[in-house]
């Protein structure tokens, strides 16, 4: 449910900056953009032949780094501290970045190295923020904002760039606030303008050649976490399951919207498909049972069944650290109504709790 600075979900734009930049081998373009799409669709049987021959043909170029790095993402989602995949993320990432650097020491405002530099850099970044690990997040805002200014200066050479341009915009004035550990940090970067940002966003969901999806989904993650306007997120939200229907995160997001309108008989098909999801762990079957303890509390009134539902997916976000915190802060919101007319007590501990896991306070279904 965490999102940094400037984040970006940027599989779409490796389609094509894979065909627009550097790929001139037409058959393999189609190869890799298949692979991708797979990925997408949570389908990972091809990627290391693909990585294998990304890496024969461009040994020197970021690409095939951030590629994998991108197959990690979703196989193994989500990636946490002391995760079998941890390792092997952090340096594929790393890697991309020193190959960017390398093409940018050579002609430093290269479109196509600027891109490849900040997107690497951005997914440590996410990294970092998502498992509470700011000061690490903090070493990287420097360069990564450098990279962004560089986008803001080639806007007309890609257009695209103005999405890290209405991201900015936007989070610049806002993240700050939730995220008091920024705050000191965000005076040394210029003031942004949070309607232009929304504005930006919505362009490029709408105009944009790369980057429209990542437009589309931060128009979701605003709209929910930031404007509070459930009825504007659900509506994105909508258009990103139509195109990417296989996608856990976004079926994820789907249900929370829907759950957040109180639309509770629209979410069951969407839980049954976390809860068969063929992933390789459990992350989004753990947060099936948190979405149905929900719907047992809310819709069914069967706190027994709720409470359960909720205890068991503490129980399994445990495993995932402070990445799971905002989703184990829901439960506690949870567990705090069920008691709270018959055990007060109990009823303000777990109200305790809950807020102080919560990034996001107001999303607490109450």
């Amino acid at each position: 449910m965490k999102r940094l600075l400037i984040f970006i979900f940027f599989i779409q734009s490796l389609n094509l900056f894979a065909q627009s930049y550097f790929l001139p081998d037409t058959i393999f373009v189609k190869k890799v953009e298949a692979c991708i799409d797979s990925i997408y669709d949570y389908n990972f049987d091809y990627v290391d032949d693909v990585y294998a021959e990304l890496n024969r043909k461009y040994p020197h170029h970021p690409f095939p780094d951030l590629f994998y790095s991108t197959n990690l993402y979703w196989k193994y989602f989500p990636i946490t501290p002391g995760s079998s995949t941890e390792l092997i993320y952090l340096e594929k990432l790393n890697s991309a970045i020193d190959k960017a650097e390398q093409l940018l020491e050579k002609n430093e405002d290269k479109a196509e190295s600027i891109f490849f530099h900040l997107m690497s850099r951005l997914l440590i970044m996410q990294y970092y923020a998502d498992n509470s690990l700011s000061s690490k997040v903090i070493t990287h805002l420097g360069p990564a904002y450098k990279m962004v200014t560089k986008g803001f200066e080639l806007t007309k050479d890609l257009s695209d760039f103005n999405f890290s341009t209405g991201v900015y915009n936007y989070y610049r004035e806002y993240y700050p606030k939730v995220h008091p550990a920024y705050k000191p940090f965000a005076y040394f970067f210029p003031n942004g303008d949070a309607q232009l940002g929304l504005r930006q966003l919505e362009y490029n969901w709408r105009h944009g050649t790369f980057l429209h999806y990542e437009s589309l989904f931060f128009l979701v993650y605003i709209n929910l976490y930031f404007e509070e306007d459930y009825r504007k997120a659900y509506r994105y939200i909508k258009q990103l399951e139509k195109d990417f229907p296989n996608n856990l995160l976004y079926i994820s997001y789907n249900v929370q919207t829907l759950l957040l309108l109180k639309k509770y008989n629209k979410v069951d098909d969407l839980i049954t498909k976390l809860e068969n999801n063929p992933h390789e762990n459990d992350f989004f079957k753990t947060t099936a049972k948190l979405y149905r303890g929900i719907i047992s509390e809310k819709k069914d009134k069967d706190f027994v069944k709720a409470e359960k539902y909720y205890i068991q997916a503490l129980n399994q976000f445990e495993k995932y650290g402070d990445f799971a915190n905002s989703y184990s802060s829901v439960a506690y919101f949870g567990l705090s109504r069920i008691y709270n007319t018959t055990d007060k007590k109990v009823a303000r501990k777990y109200q305790k709790r809950a807020l102080e896991l919560a990034v996001y306070p107001h999303i607490n279904f109450n």
